[in-house]
């Protein structure tokens, strides 16, 4: 018999819902019956066009433009899914603030501050500002992103597993704190995500760099070289394949599923 994954009565909220995992997440939601409302933070034409998409599908999908960076924009976003959809019981969050790429320890201060405040506070006042309305309904899922570079180490991306660590942080406490009002807080370890093939990522990349001091234009080729050597699979992940865990840990069938952290990234953590 197939598993069929069924969900709470009410909303559901996804955060990027434009970005490469965040469209993953959106789609996958819609299909399984919820009223999604994606928000996006600048990229308006492609919320339209994916608003649209959805639409012509026959799915119940609508796009919201909201900041991470302002409180009242969430609660503009979230009031806005009730209305639209019913009681919010589910969030998703695939937001990824643009990482900065150096060494760690030549960061300066102000430059991890600066990705700190748009990543993992973001991510804080998210959960600030959902958590009581979660609450208020009954209970429902949080799930949030992390990034399979605080699995392996990835040159030059360590502003990112900085901040991620703290994110994986918070869903467990929320996780064990928030249990006795039915709210399970989970995240997702994400691989490099595209829609392409490995191949034609890796092909464009120039050689490798032979020196020791890499040069900052080289830094993201660099990492990128070491990523898909990591890639065991022999390809970066797909967009629907993070949606697809997402949905679950969203489902009903998820409900024993609370405070964990599951990567997807095809044994490139290993």
């Amino acid at each position: 018999m197939a598993i069929v994954l069924t969900y709470p009565t009410g909303s559901a909220l996804v955060i990027g819902g434009t970005g490469r995992v965040g469209r993953g997440v959106t789609m996958r939601l819609a299909e399984a019956g919820l009223p999604v409302v994606f928000t996006y933070r600048s990229s308006e034409a492609e919320a339209l066009a994916l608003e649209c998409e959805l639409r012509d599908r026959g799915l119940c999908a609508v796009a919201r433009q909201m900041d991470l960076g302002d409180n009242d924009s969430i609660d503009d976003a979230i009031a806005f899914a009730e209305q639209w959809g019913g009681p919010l019981r589910t969030v998703a969050s695939a937001h990824g603030a643009i990482v900065p790429f150096n060494r760690l320890a030549d960061f300066t201060v102000e430059e991890v501050e600066g990705f700190f405040r748009e990543d993992a506070l973001g991510y804080f006042r998210l959960v600030n500002r959902a958590v009581p309305v979660l609450r208020r309904n009954g209970g429902g899922s949080l799930t949030l992103c992390s990034t399979y570079a605080l699995r392996r180490i990835v040159t030059f991306d360590g502003a990112s597993a900085f901040s991620k660590g703290s994110v994986e942080a918070m869903v467990r406490q929320i996780a064990v704190e928030e249990v006795h009002a039915r709210i399970r807080c989970n995240a997702v370890a994400i691989f490099f995500t595209t829609p392409d093939a490995l191949e034609e990522v890796v092909a464009p990349l120039p050689p490798r760099w032979a020196g020791a001091d890499v040069p900052p234009e080289r830094m993201l080729p660099e990492l990128l070289h070491e990523v898909t050597g990591h890639a065991r699979m022999g390809r970066l992940n797909k967009p629907d394949e993070a949606g697809n865990i997402y949905a679950f840990l969203a489902s009903e069938q998820a409900a024993y599923i609370t405070g964990q952290i599951i990567a997807i990234d095809g044994g490139a953590g290993l």
